[in-house]
């Protein structure tokens, strides 16, 4: 079996709940926790204010260069199969905020995130970012095209972006002030393919891993299975 992963997933899902993830990608039983869609509005606008900028007016901690459009980078962007520290396969997929091109022949791969601003942020990102990195250096193909290859990647990090305070209003609409802040990774390749051997460690496991007593989830499943049991 060859696991496809989706970058955005590596982070978060895994290490809330191991049980949970385990029933999403082998026995594909979703639950329907989504972000509010205002996080994905936020992105929108960001992206549209940013686009045409040179990429050191979105912080002087980034070179100079611009960002790619999406007549350059398609809207799904895959990996040829790759293999984790024991040889096994899988496959990454996925669509990333912001691709840069910068002046010296290099890429970067930015990611917009609406949060609570910290200097580490990054840190919270770094296997969906070096995910992404992955994929443009090991190019595949879906229907709708190839992948573009890009290297090297020279930059990766989180642009945050957090709420500070109504600066105007009417009856239509109000101006917010948002504080902007540049996380740059710090990369390492090894950490990533130690996180995917230990994920698909995870999945090949023939038994469903126990309920988390932290898990909202789990909880609710385990009470109700109490219930019917009276």
């Amino acid at each position: 079996m060859i696991f496809q992963f989706s970058p955005s997933e590596l982070d978060y899902k895994p290490s809330k709940c191991i049980r949970c993830y385990y029933l999403l990608k082998i026995k594909e039983i979703k639950n329907i926790n989504f972000p509010p869609p205002v996080f994905s509005n936020f992105d929108v606008v960001q992206q549209a204010y940013f686009k045409n900028m040179n990429t050191n007016e979105l912080t002087d901690q980034l070179p100079s260069g611009r960002i790619m459009q999406k007549n350059e980078i398609p809207g799904k962007i895959v990996s040829t199969t790759l293999k984790d520290n024991k040889g096994r396969e899988f496959l990454l997929g996925g669509r990333p905020d912001i691709v840069t091109a910068f002046d010296d022949g290099s890429y970067g791969i930015i990611d917009f995130k609406t949060t609570n601003i910290k200097e580490d942020k990054a840190e919270n990102y770094r296997h969906q970012l070096e995910a992404y990195k992955q994929i443009f250096m090991n190019p595949g193909a879906i229907k709708k095209g190839p992948t573009p290859k890009l290297e090297p990647i020279s930059q990766m990090g989180v642009l945050q972006f957090e709420p500070n305070k109504i600066i105007s209003h009417n009856d239509q609409g109000a101006q917010i002030n948002l504080e902007m802040s540049y996380s740059k990774l710090e990369m390492d390749e090894s950490k990533f393919y130690k996180k995917i051997t230990s994920i698909i460690d995870l999945l090949s496991q023939r038994e469903l891993p126990k309920f988390n007593g932290k898990c909202s989830d789990c909880t609710f499943v385990k009470e109700q299975i109490k219930l019917r049991a009276k």
